[in-house]
């Protein structure tokens, strides 16, 4: 009897600290194109509509037209203030920064995309590996390497550069759909120092990171 009432307890118990672990994230995701990825709970996020609506607002055509190819994008931040203005924008952020994004591509970019343009889909990474000057300082490539999910497959770039004297961090993973006709972006960055301060929880976002692919 008393064995009996031990290992209620022990299931009781096991499904209590269960639903505090699930309870202390944010589960984002986008089920029609397969991809999850989840942040602490208290992160402030911002919505697909949200997002394209600032992006909308400050287009021209050419630029109206690749809108039109975001299927979802979603961000979140722990700064409880986070503005749209700073995920468009390459300024070291104080606070550490997810976007996330799936685009259809267009039949040119289809034929064209290489492990070197998913590299490039952010940042000319390519470009100011190879040494070229840019005008952007200090730039290091941190760690390379290819990503394969059920669902695609690309590279992950951990790199770093300045921006108006402040050094940040970028951990960026793009991917590539198995049948080349959708991008998974995903991008987690911070200013260096915040980067480092908050590396336990950035690295298990990148590693939540999942794309299972369109059904």
């Amino acid at each position: 009897m008393r064995s009996g009432r031990i290992a209620i307890l022990a299931m009781a118990l096991s499904l209590v600290l269960t639903g505090c672990g699930e309870s202390s994230k944010i589960y984002a995701a986008s089920k029609s194109d397969g991809v999850f990825f989840a942040v602490p709970k208290n992160w402030t996020g911002l919505s697909t509509a949200t997002l394209n609506k600032y992006e909308k607002s400050g287009e021209d055509k050419q630029s109206e037209s690749r809108q039109a190819l975001v299927k979802w994008q979603v961000a979140y931040s722990s700064d409880p203030k986070l503005k749209v203005s700073q995920v468009f924008t390459l300024k070291p952020p104080s606070f550490p920064l997810i976007f996330v994004r799936v685009r259809d591509l267009t039949s040119p970019e289809i034929n064209d995309f290489s492990y070197n343009s998913l590299r490039d889909v952010i940042t000319p990474i390519t470009k100011l590996n190879e040494g070229l000057d840019l005008g952007i300082p200090d730039f290091k490539v941190l760690e390379d390497g290819e990503v394969v999910e059920k669902g695609a497959r690309g590279v992950q770039t951990i790199y770093s550069f300045s921006l108006d004297g402040v050094e940040q961090t970028l951990n960026q993973v793009v991917l590539l759909s198995n049948d080349r006709t959708t991008l998974y972006i995903f991008m987690a960055r911070c200013a260096t120092t915040c980067y480092n301060k908050n590396r336990k929880d950035i690295e298990e976002i990148v590693k939540s990171y999942t794309v299972l692919g369109a059904k």
